[in-house]
């Protein structure tokens, strides 16, 4: 990881907790790791504030535990944090929806590798 990367997530980090063990960023799944850096990366290009994706991944979190009060919305963390991206994305008009579920297709086909 770049010193800037490392900059910018540690700017993250002062609106928002993100799970960490021993220091390092948790991802369980190789998906995990790579909607955050996409997240991350769509931001540090300038392409939506860091606070607008922060809002939405608030909002998701709160309709989570809203829905199911039941389930540990830890445990869901990055799917909650790929919902918000995607309604991000669609309502900064970057992405149609017919765009999202071809890329969310190419991604998870492995015939998409790279974010931009």
């Amino acid at each position: 990881m770049s010193q800037h990367a490392k900059s910018f997530i540690g700017s993250i980090e002062e609106t928002m907790k993100l799970p960490r063990e021993n220091g390092e960023l948790i991802f369980h799944n190789p998906w995990e790791s790579r909607i955050f850096a996409m997240a991350v990366l769509l931001s540090d290009k300038g392409l939506y504030p860091w606070k607008s994706f922060n809002g939405e991944f608030v909002k998701e979190i709160g309709e989570a535990e809203k829905e199911h009060s039941e389930t540990d919305v830890a445990s869901s963390y990055y799917h909650l944090w790929a919902q918000a991206l995607e309604k991000l994305l669609l309502e900064q008009h970057l992405l149609t929806q017919e765009q999202l579920v071809k890329r969310t297709d190419e991604f998870t086909s492995g015939q998409r590798h790279h974010v931009c």
